[in-house]
């Protein structure tokens, strides 16, 4: 069965196979690696029991509801005179990490929320166990606390972005890997990176310690054209936007967008950066952060490559030590299909012959650092809610709520919403989703067997209303060479959509358990439905592909929301799947839901304002159990 339904595409990791040429059919822009640049750790600090344990009654009876705990939700209680709300943005940016389950011992749920906040939850009792000193009821807590105000001021005094958690399966800790910008004495703009690193596993254990670390980033993320040579304005770098993290053999690795500030945010490249994970864990002094940048020429951006996903080890076996760490990243439309030399995006608004590429990019990082990229040739794609006006690529706005106007959609290529008179929801179609889970397996129950990557996105479905649905992919790895085995709109394996051809499915994270069942936490939101008893306001889902199958399992429902998010485009972008290392067949997800609408715009400090109605869901499941 499996000869049979799986195409075999061989790509040898190497120089980069494209340049500009009357032959190129793809990306064509002439990408560059360049590097290696240093940071040196500012310092490293260390914590014990930074965060108060609720032993209270309400901190220990079960709250599982089923398959589900609420996570943090907006109007929940901070120790203060107002409830939880994030004043910088209602951006969320909701992620989660798990712990095993120890014998003698506690596990738990660590969850993240932009921007300073986070809870662990108890997978027992699924109750959050973090208090604020001397509470009797669970409340999250910021972590600026975990770095020192003397000595790494940037991490302890600045609000981050796009922050991730993680459990490192090799160290068996958990990781906190967060993004901070600031402003230097001389007036110009920069970031530093931020690191948090548990001593164990039990996250209630008084004696548990966090190690902390701060790294400026001015040694490594290069200077933008227009700075000449970082010397002139006030913004020298380029921006280090969409992070990502993960644990590998050789190292903790992060990835980010390089993005233009003096030329609009513009999408320049991607930076890829080496930790030394092996110190850390230990919370000592550190080698160095090593860095290599990809960038393509001014004249031709935007890149199309960027916001490019790592391998993270989700299985009880790893990687060998020579195994180069792996990075995937979609390729954008270029507009080689309009008969030019695929040097820029595709700006073809047609939707009868909409902008369409048949490429991922691969780099790896060997001994001899970053290299890449290779293509990797798939079934034809056009990315989720696709926008051919000029330098607006990345902004992918069109999946529709109930409370959006359907006619202010419009058809491929032209998305009028995305803003607060016309509310709808970002696809993120212009990336590959969170998490490029690497497993290496050998089940007896399945036969799955060998090294894979586990990657999806979001495409368009239809051309009409732009609905969008998700991609996935199985790929074999070994010794730097990549196999292509499920494709899925391919070799009879469905895109995970709307069957009825109404809804979007979106926001996807994709895992495999110890015998190669493929998870997926989604969400789905449609428009308003004037026969429907329940209005498809976004909906937190989960399904499974079995392995060697190509039918989906019956979806699960995690939460049907009941409000939607008028006031931000941008919902639910870390959304994730996670499998639990103490049995390796436990799939774990959070997403964001509404049971209110998210609607104000104005008095957003008030905590009786409609700025932050906003609710997480963290849910787990086994392949047949309940799922």
């Amino acid at each position: 069965m499996r000869l049979r339904i799986w195409a075999s595409i061989i790509v040898a990791l190497g120089a980069p196979v494209w340049a500009a040429s009357a032959q190129c059919k793809g990306d064509c822009q002439p990408g560059t690696v360049t590097g290696p640049f240093t940071s040196a750790q500012v310092a490293e600090y260390s914590t014990t029991a930074p965060f108060a344990i609720c032993q209270s009654a309400s901190c220990t009876s079960g709250t599982w509801n089923g398959v589900s705990i609420e996570g943090i939700d907006a109007m929940q209680n901070i120790g203060t005179s107002y409830q939880f709300f994030d004043t910088q943005s209602p951006d969320i940016d909701d992620n989660i990490a798990v712990g095993p389950t120890i014998s003698g011992g506690n596990g738990q749920v660590l969850e993240w929320l932009n921007s300073e906040y986070i809870q662990a939850f108890d997978k027992v009792t699924g109750e959050p166990i973090f208090t604020s000193k001397g509470g009797s009821t669970a409340v999250p807590q910021n972590v600026a606390v975990l770095w020192n105000a003397n000595t790494q001021p940037e991490c302890q005094q600045n609000l981050a972005g796009n922050v991730m958690v993680a459990f490192d399966r090799v160290d068996k800790v958990f990781v906190i890997n967060r993004r901070v910008v600031y402003t230097m004495a001389n007036g110009v703009h920069a970031s530093a990176w931020c690191f948090a690193v548990s001593s164990q596993s039990d996250l209630s254990s008084p004696s548990t310690k966090w190690y902390s670390y701060e790294y400026h980033m001015n040694t490594v993320i290069p200077c933008t054209p227009t700075s000449a040579n970082c010397t002139t304005g006030s913004y020298w770098y380029y921006f280090p936007d969409w992070p990502r993290f993960a644990t590998w053999s050789n190292g903790f690795y992060i990835t980010f967008d390089l993005q233009d500030p003096s030329a609009g945010y513009i999408e320049s490249g991607f930076e890829a950066c080496q930790l030394d994970r092996a110190d850390m864990v230990k919370g000592a002094a550190t080698n160095p952060m090593k860095c290599y940048a990809y960038t393509i020429p001014s004249a031709d951006r935007p890149s199309l490559i960027h916001s490019v996903d790592i391998a993270d080890i989700d299985s009880a076996t790893g990687p060998t030590a020579s195994e180069p760490e792996y990075f995937l990243a979609q390729v954008n439309p270029s507009n080689a299909q309009q008969g030019a030399q695929g040097l820029h995006v595709c700006t073809a608004t047609t939707p009868a012959a909409p902008c369409t590429s048949t490429q991922l990019a691969l780099f790896t990082w060997g001994t001899s650092g970053l290299t890449g990229p290779s293509a990797i040739t798939v079934a034809p794609y056009t990315p989720g809610c696709y926008n051919t006006t000029a330098n607006q690529e990345a902004n992918t706005y069109c999946v529709p709520e109930p409370s959006t106007n359907s006619a202010a959609l419009g058809e491929y290529g032209s998305p009028n919403c995305g803003n607060y008179s016309v509310p709808c929801l970002d696809s993120l179609g212009d990336r590959m989703a969170n998490r490029l889970t690497y497993d290496n397996l050998n089940s007896s129950v399945t036969g799955a067997s060998g090294e894979f990557l586990t990657a999806s996105h979001v495409v368009m479905e239809s051309a009409l209303n732009q609905r969008v649905g998700i991609r996935y992919y199985l790929i074999r790895v070994a010794n730097g060479k990549a196999t292509l085995l499920i494709n899925s709109s391919a070799n009879g394996y469905p895109d995970l959509q709307d069957p009825n051809g109404v809804n979007s499915f979106f926001m996807p994270s994709a895992a495999l358990d110890a015998n190669g069942n493929m998870g997926f936490t989604f969400t789905t939101s449609g428009p308003a439905c004037s026969s429907c008893s329940q209005q498809p306001h976004p909906a937190l889902n989960f399904v499974v592909l079995p392995w060697e199958s190509t039918t989906f399992d019956t979806p699960t429902t995690i939460v049907q929301g009941t409000g939607d998010q008028e006031n931000q485009d941008r919902y639910g972008e870390y959304a994730a799947t996670v499998v639990d290392s103490t049995d390796g067949l436990t799939f774990y997800g959070v997403g964001q839901y509404y049971d209110t609408n998210q609607t104000g715009t104005a008095n957003c400090t008030k905590p009786a304002s409609a700025c932050y109605t906003w609710q997480t869901r963290i849910f787990r499941g086994k392949y047949n159990n309940p799922f």
